[in-house]
This record gives structure tokens, sequence and C-alpha cells, in this order.
């Protein structure tokens, strides 16, 4: 624990806090459509994320603490499919990707987002 190094460490401790807020999101979304809304909606970021970072290295870091946010989401839905759970969160993830890619959602930077 002496040589922890939160520079070297920082996408670990990130995925950690998103399992554990992933979990607890999912707990307390007791009815089904909420559930499956927040995860698409999750699931809609978690694409854009990838698409801003597609071509930075590395990109792993941020796949791990997308991955980590889904399993702790998974691990948590008791009132839903987890299932379903996963195809909505994928079905968000890849609308998102390909609307940023086609030029239908702009990021913040792009000369397209004011106008």
């Amino acid at each position: 624990m002496a040589d922890f190094k939160l520079q070297e460490r920082w996408a670990e401790v990130a995925a950690l806090f998103f399992v554990v807020l992933g979990f607890m999101i999912s707990v307390l979304l007791r009815t089904p459509a909420i559930s499956y809304l927040a995860v698409l909606l999750s699931g809609l970021l978690a694409g854009r994320i990838c698409f801003i970072e597609r071509y930075k290295q590395p990109i792993f870091p941020f796949i791990l603490i997308i991955l980590g946010f889904l399993a702790g989401y998974v691990a948590g839905s008791f009132w839903v499919s987890r299932f379903w759970t996963m195809i909505f969160f994928s079905l968000g993830g890849f609308i998102s990707y390909h609307l940023h890619q086609k030029g239908m959602a702009v990021t913040f930077k792009s000369k397209d987002f004011i106008e």
C-alpha cells in the first residue's frame, strides 16, 4: 500500500468507483422502464466516450471504466432482466457511436456544435 501511485492506477480506481456507482444506481431504480431508460442513456454516453477517445492512446482505461460501470449495473439489477440490460446498454453505445461517426451528433469541440 505504501507504493500506491494514483497517477499510475487512476483507471483501476475510477473503474472501482464506477462499479459501485453502477450498482447503487441499479439498486435504487426499481421501476423497469426507468431502469432500462437509465441503462440506455448510459450506453449512449459510453458510445460517445468511445468515439471521442477512439484515436487516443491508451483507450483501454476508458473501456475498463465503461465495463466496470456495466458490471456494477448488471450486478445490481434485481428487478429487471440482466439480458435486456446488456442489450439496451450495447444498443445505446452502438447507436451513439454511429451517430457521432455520421456527424449527426457532434462533440463540444467540433465546429458544428454552435450553429
